[in-house]
């Protein structure tokens, strides 16, 4: 049987996501104050009333000066800008679909999503402007069809020259076939497992899961679980990509629908976020698996004034335990904030899948849990051959809900691999659930060892070698097995970045053998790095370590670097 939401289940408007953002009553706030806020320069903002009027006037700029019509592709490639929001809004005012861009692309990578998409303009910055050029200049896309989110620049225009224009309105959807077939976000996913894939997201897509994702947070969750504290409305800080789904999805879509106040920009380095934090009094903290090891290993964090934040939230990857609770104790070491992290998990292709509710965690596990299923969403979880498997055994996730995404952009097989014809998106994720409801992560499915014929996970390991005093970064692959040995399979290998010169990979050793069973030591050895390979997302990109394991690869023997 399906695994049900825990949440009662809600009713989805039918209507499309900018009338869901700036028109619909059912929220309430005064669109008058900030809501973006340039956190290089605070004097610079967006109101809420502001952005709806940025926002027209890039669709009708879009539609007038470049020719852009419904179904088209814009694509942006460019660190997080205060006028982000608006050109993803823009873009869909003007019936087209966005595409967000990774701004450390190389011309290469760049190509290909520009290839795969078909974008017919592209919005860049002065820091992508030298690959955008090129790439442009490649797929012959004119630069005239090229904008400056920061300004003109070289012979390229400015973002101005389609705000100089009149905002126009959007066109509204009503009908329920109108909303499932119009896409308005096209999301690349992380490619740890591939190339990078287009996820096309509708207009039902987005509305019913910022509808499921608010009706399981915020105030109403928030009032009924500490009804007698007053609600503090989230402020929240955007150090994480905005081109990523889970920006699209939480940074702008809701933190626009409820009028969160948000202070946008992309930090080079944690300081930047530690500084941030008192200046702007940034109470809602959002942190992937990297931050959260930086905040426990950093030993300049504690001199940053970080008593403003009141809930912490990990997504991206599994978080270990150790860590988790290490996170509580920098950001409330007397306890006096009763500040508990929670996990969430989410994917490109869906969203958030599960999070716990304002105030509410995990204390049986040590904050393993991401929380229960969101609102509306059922979920199965099945071993290799597709069939379900009991509560409390691991196998791979299901999931089933509006807001599954409509497909793989021109990609009909991939599609048909991962959407079963009833509806089930097979995730990938392997994990397990419990008699609570809270649903567990262990790791990919393509990225789980197999060990003496065992599922090993590859975040299990690190989340071990993380909570090593002296190891500051880790990543953990499968290499061949030894032969000797005469099984086969796979033997673990970890990439470990030191905090302190003095640790041997005989400790790292001992410390595995101390805490996990002997077919998950790191038999496959030690290899200490300057930096583990990671997304912007946290997750560590195992196709590079592999590749790197590949290149060093000697016939029987494996070293150990000291």
């Amino acid at each position: 049987m399906p695994i049900q939401s825990p949440r009662p289940p809600v009713n989805f408007p039918t209507i499309d996501i900018l009338t869901w953002i700036f028109d619909d009553e059912t929220y309430q706030y005064d669109r008058s104050k900030p809501l973006f806020v340039n956190a290089l320069d605070p004097s610079r903002y967006l109101t809420g009333n502001g952005l709806r009027d940025v926002t027209m006037k890039i669709g009708h700029g879009l539609r007038e000066l470049v020719g852009v019509k419904p179904g088209d592709v814009v694509l942006c490639s460019s660190p997080n800008h205060l006028l982000y929001p608006a050109v993803v809004f823009g873009t869909i005012c003007a019936g087209a679909i966005f595409s967000g861009a990774d701004p450390t692309y190389t011309a290469f990578e760049l190509s290909r999503q520009l290839q795969d998409c078909g974008a017919k303009v592209i919005f860049a910055s002065a820091a992508t402007l030298s690959v955008v050029r090129t790439c442009a200049a490649e797929l012959s896309v004119p630069r005239s069809h090229i904008f400056l989110i920061d300004g003109p620049k070289d012979g390229i225009r400015g973002i101005e020259d389609l705000l100089n224009l009149e905002g126009k309105d959007w066109q509204r959807l009503t009908t329920f076939r109108e909303v499932v077939t119009t896409s308005g976000v096209l999301t690349y996913s992380s490619g740890t497992t591939g190339f990078p894939k287009g996820c096309e997201m509708t207009h039902w897509n987005m509305v019913s899961h910022s509808v499921s994702f608010i009706h399981s947070s915020y105030q109403k969750s928030a009032r009924e679980s500490r009804p007698e504290q007053p609600y503090i409305e989230p402020v929240v800080l955007t150090h994480i990509s905005l081109f990523r789904g889970l920006g699209i999805y939480l940074y702008m879509i809701n933190s626009a629908r409820l009028g969160h106040l948000t202070y946008i920009f992309e930090p080079p380095s944690l300081r930047d976020v530690l500084n941030a934090i008192p200046r702007f009094q940034i109470n809602h903290l959002l942190i992937t698996p990297s931050i959260a090891v930086l905040l426990v290993k950093s030993p300049f964090v504690k001199n940053f004034n970080l008593v403003s934040v009141t809930q912490v939230v990990c997504i991206g990857a599994p978080l270990g335990s150790e860590v988790a609770l290490a996170v509580e104790q920098v950001l409330d070491p007397d306890g006096s904030k009763n500040l508990k992290l929670c996990q969430s998990w989410g994917l490109t292709e869906f969203g958030i899948a599960a999070a716990f509710d304002h105030g509410d965690w995990d204390d049986q596990t040590g904050r393993l849990a991401v929380g229960p299923l969101l609102a509306s969403v059922e979920a199965k979880i099945v071993d290799e051959e597709g069939t379900e498997v009991v509560q409390g055994k691991h196998g791979e996730i299901w999931l089933r809900a509006p807001f599954v995404f409509k497909g793989y952009w021109k990609n009909e097989n991939a599609t048909r691999e991962t959407i079963t014809l009833d509806g089930w998106f097979k995730t990938g994720d392997i994990g397990k659930t419990d008699h609570r409801g809270f649903f567990y992560i262990t790791d990919r499915k393509k990225e789980m060892l197999k060990v003496r014929g065992v599922p090993v996970a590859p975040a299990e390991l690190e989340a071990i070698l993380l909570s090593h005093p002296h190891v500051a970064d880790a990543g953990v692959i499968g290499v061949p097995g030894n032969a000797k040995d005469n099984y086969g399979g796979e033997d673990p290998r970890a990439y470990i970045v030191k905090s302190n010169p003095e640790l041997t990979a005989a400790s790292i050793h001992a410390w595995m053998a101390r805490h996990l069973t002997h077919y998950k030591h790191l038999t496959g050895g030690i290899e200490f790095v300057d930096v583990v390979p990671k997304n912007g997302m946290g997750k560590v990109i195992r196709r590079n370590l592999r590749d790197r394991a590949a290149e060093s690869r000697t016939e029987l023997t494996l070293m150990s670097r000291i």
